[in-house]
């Protein structure tokens, strides 16, 4: 078994009532539906912190390309 924490937290009334609702629409325990829901935020944020490095960094990752363009034309085919 997955080793797990407990964890307690406070929601308003009305995202608690449709977090309730979505996990039995789903057929899922309410635990489960948050675990999910806080994984894929997570997830989510991990992927724009990704992009946003990946941003800061093309002007510089474009001008190392370009300075060992010449390397590539070595005369092999």
């Amino acid at each position: 078994m997955e080793d797990v924490t407990s964890f307690s937290l406070r929601l308003p009334t009305a995202l608690a009532r449709s977090i309730e609702a979505e996990a039995q629409r789903t057929g899922i325990s309410k635990s489960e539906y948050v675990r999910r829901a806080l994984a894929d935020f997570s997830q989510r944020v991990m992927q724009e912190r990704i992009a946003e490095i990946s941003r800061r960094l093309a002007p510089q990752s474009a001008a190392a390309a370009q300075s060992m363009d010449p390397s590539t034309s070595d005369g092999l085919a």
